[in-house]
């Protein structure tokens, strides 16, 4: 997905492409990762119940409270009552999933609240990207903007993503590198 992103930025530099075409490559790029990152999750906590065939962990303390035979199974328990699509984005939802599912909610309720802010922050921003109703966009500056004083064209959340995080790395690339780093974390 990096390489899309650079080849967007050539294009745009060749003035082959507008600034709003490359502004929503960036929004459908993110969702990409974070479809990539929730599926992650999903993998690993409904594997951590199959048996046989699952996932297992080399740390013993990271099990299933249960098990189950297939990964039908295990997402109609992740589902819960009323069989409500999991979440697998928000911290608060993975901590549920976790204290139900697995033994102690290792590894999740082990997490930092530094390991969890990206995975906090991405869904706000996933939030007004695939739904950008006046609520997800308030969410959005309410809980990743906040204070920050940007330039108007980084109030969006295209172009929040676009722009730059420090002066080599967008933002964008800060939420690739910092979703990353949770699933390595959780997946140790």
């Amino acid at each position: 997905m990096d390489r899309t992103r650079h080849r967007i930025e050539h294009a745009y530099s060749l003035g082959l492409l507008h600034l709003v075409d490359v502004e929503a490559s960036y929004a459908g790029l993110f969702l990409q990762v974070v479809l990539a990152y929730e599926t992650a999750m999903e993998d690993f906590v409904l594997g951590l119940l199959v048996r046989p065939g699952g996932v297992a962990s080399q740390d013993p303390n990271v099990r299933g409270r249960i098990s189950v035979r297939s990964y039908s199974h295990a997402h109609d328990l992740a589902s819960g009552p009323g069989g409500r699509f999991p979440s697998w984005i928000g911290k608060r939802d993975l901590l549920d999933i976790s204290k139900l599912l697995l033994n102690k909610g290792a590894p999740f309720g082990t997490m930092t609240t530094t390991q969890w802010h990206f995975v906090e922050q991405s869904r706000y921003i996933r939030n007004a990207v695939a739904h950008p109703s006046e609520n997800a966009l308030n969410q959005f500056r309410k809980h990743v903007i906040q204070s920050t004083p940007l330039p108007r064209r980084e109030q969006t959340v295209a172009g929040y993503l676009r722009g730059r995080a420090t002066p080599s790395q967008t933002r964008w690339e800060l939420f690739v590198a910092g979703l990353g780093v949770f699933v390595s974390a959780i997946a140790q």
